[in-house]
């Protein structure tokens, strides 16, 4: 049959007693020995006692105390002082909890500890799993200051920790998220939650279930303490960011993992917390955990070198004890022979005997001498276990000292708050500057949008100067056309000069309309090219936001650049045209044609017109 064990991880005064004291009365098992109750709580506290002693020399290597905000060091189960434990941890899993088959495995430190017990719990053949019990942070505040001058941040900080720690220790296994507020309301449903969620098969009967529902009193609402604050009164804001994700742990339907919740609420919290727990505090107290670390170990290695040397005293005691006893059987025999008095044999039992007496006197000599070297050993180690003692104490004022000072500045800073609510004036102010500045910015954004209306009205334009060169591609297309036709002609109406003359004149006034045309053109381009370069600099102010519409732009112009050199060959071409005579004819000629009909002229004028 497998043994379940049953591991309670909460914060300090977060109500598993409640919870351990209910599936007791159920059937599980927690232990011989417990924890006596302080004054004005419950007397059963359901803590094994040598369970809590363990974790307190547990945390002691690693530099750390229940109240610690630190967390422990990386791979400390891998270290050789912890491994060392291991044995001593296995007799007392089977000493407290015997063959049962549920346990319950109840302290605070286990949210720091459960690592080390998870291994031990599978080596003694238990399914392992979990409970987070999670009540609010302000309550827990507030019990917290009732039984220890605990500062409200730091009881804020220990409470963020213990979840964190307890989440980081139990994942892989089965666990269920407990509210307090929800076992006091709804304890049937917590406990099937326990035991569903949880997979800690305990089979309560009717009569269990009952007796276990007893446990959890209605007076534990209160336990003969006040709630606790209302958020938003501490001004680094850490309660009302943990108060906030508490809300959001207690609204996770049962059976939901809270693994991404409270990374959530943990990340929320991180930058009030740094606000409540300044960063060179932080620092220091890492410090005095290595160091207090560092203490921990030596003692440990010095006590072990103690043990080691009073087992070799032990030894050598017994083995001078058994030697005394030889040399006092021998001086018996001796004795006993000369009594009987044979010559030759007993001459040489003598001598032989003599030899081992002397041996044997010769280790007598050397035993006090090894057993003096041994004793020195010991009291130097002891000395040494005690220099450590002297240290660790040293170093526990010195945290005390620290304490004390943290307590001062946590006055300093209540007399600060005064000058905070000074600077909440200036605080206004800079609102009002930063609104005026999202006022600039917004016209600015404005100013953008105007450039980019500008600059898609350039690209439209652009595109009709397109449209406008293919129309003229087009016509000169057809110009070409028409003046190989006005070739032709040209040798048919050679003679008509007067006519071809007045025609001529109309291809003057048209080149110059023409000209005009191109002149305009050319004062439409400068202005192009001016409103390119206001928003061009008015791009550069905003280059990180329009570097696309540059790029577009530049490819835009080269378009443009190369529409500009394919107008100024079409000008060239027709320059060219205007230089020779035939030219002209031909320009007027097709300008003619476009012209409304005239009346068709006397031939006999026709007939005396020159040539």
């Amino acid at each position: 049959m497998r043994r379940h064990a049953l591991l309670l991880l909460a914060a300090p005064r977060s109500g598993a007693t409640a919870l351990a004291g209910a599936l007791v009365r159920a059937g599980a098992h927690a232990g011989l020995e417990f924890v006596a109750a302080p004054p004005g709580e419950p007397v059963d506290t359901w803590q094994c006692a040598p369970l809590v002693a363990f974790n307190e020399r547990l945390l002691a290597l690693l530099g750390l105390r229940w109240d610690s905000l630190v967390p422990p060091p990386d791979r400390w189960l891998e270290r050789p002082a912890v491994r060392s434990l291991a044995a001593e941890a296995d007799a007392l899993v089977g000493a407290q909890f015997g063959s049962a088959a549920h346990v319950v495995l109840h302290d605070a430190r286990l949210a720091v500890t459960a690592p080390f017990w998870r291994e031990r719990l599978v080596a003694a053949d238990y399914d392992v799993t979990a409970v987070l019990m999670v009540r609010r942070p302000v309550e827990v505040a507030a019990s917290l200051s009732k039984r220890d001058p605990i500062a409200p941040e730091k009881s804020l900080a220990l409470w963020l920790h213990y979840l964190v720690e307890a989440e980081k220790g139990s994942r892989g296994l089965s666990r269920a998220l407990v509210p307090y507020d929800r076992l006091l309301d709804a304890p049937a449903g917590v406990l099937a939650h326990v035991v569903s969620d949880a997979r800690f098969t305990l089979r309560m009967e009717r009569p269990d279930r009952e007796e276990a529902l007893m446990a959890i009193r209605p007076d534990l609402k209160r336990c003969g303490e006040d709630r606790g604050p209302h958020e938003g009164v501490l001004s680094s804001g850490i309660d009302t960011a943990l108060e906030e994700g508490y809300r959001k742990l207690v609204e996770l339907t049962p059976g939901t993992d809270p693994l991404r919740t409270i990374e959530a609420l943990a990340s929320a919290a991180y930058a009030p917390l740094l606000q409540a727990i300044p960063p060179w505090l932080a620092q220091e107290l890492a410090a005095d955990r290595a160091n207090a670390e560092a203490l921990a170990l030596a003692a440990h290695e010095a006590g072990a070198r103690a043990a080691a040397l009073a087992a070799d005293l032990a030894t050598a005691r017994s083995i001078a004890e058994a030697r005394a006893g030889e040399a006092a059987a021998l001086g018996a025999q001796i004795e006993a022979l000369s009594r009987a008095g044979s010559d030759g044999r007993l001459d040489a039992s003598l001598a032989g005997l003599q030899g081992d007496i002397a041996r044997i006197a010769q280790s007598l000599a050397e035993a006090p001498a090894r057993e003096r070297a041994l004793a020195d050993e010991l009291v130097v180690a002891h000395r040494e276990l005690a220099d450590e003692r002297v240290t660790i104490a040293r170093l526990t004022d010195a945290l005390e000292h620290e304490r004390k000072g943290r307590e001062g500045e946590l006055r300093r800073a209540a007399d600060l708050e005064a000058r905070l609510e000074a600077l909440v004036a200036e605080v206004e102010e800079s609102r009002a500057a930063r609104q005026a500045w999202h006022e600039h910015h917004a016209a600015q954004t404005r100013e953008i949008e105007d450039a980019v209306a500008a600059l898609d009205a350039l690209r439209a334009e652009h595109g009709a100067m397109h449209g406008s060169l293919e129309t003229a591609r087009r016509e000169l297309e057809g110009h070409r056309a028409e003046l190989e036709s006005a070739r032709a002609d040209l040798r048919i109406v050679d003679h008509d000069r007067g006519a071809l003359a007045a025609r001529a004149q109309a291809v003057d006034a048209a080149a110059t309309a023409l000209r005009e045309e191109l002149g305009r053109r050319a004062e439409a381009e400068s202005a192009l090219v001016a409103e390119r370069d206001r928003i061009a600099r008015s791009a550069m102010a905003h280059a990180d936001r329009i570097t696309a519409l540059e790029r577009e732009l530049a490819r835009r112009q080269s378009e443009f650049a190369t529409l500009t050199s394919r107008h100024d060959r079409l000008a060239r071409l027709i320059a060219l045209l205007e230089g020779t005579w035939l030219g002209r004819r031909a320009l007027a000629a097709v300008r003619e044609s476009r012209r409304p009909a005239k009346p068709p002229r006397d031939r006999a004028a026709v007939s005396r017109s020159p040539g």
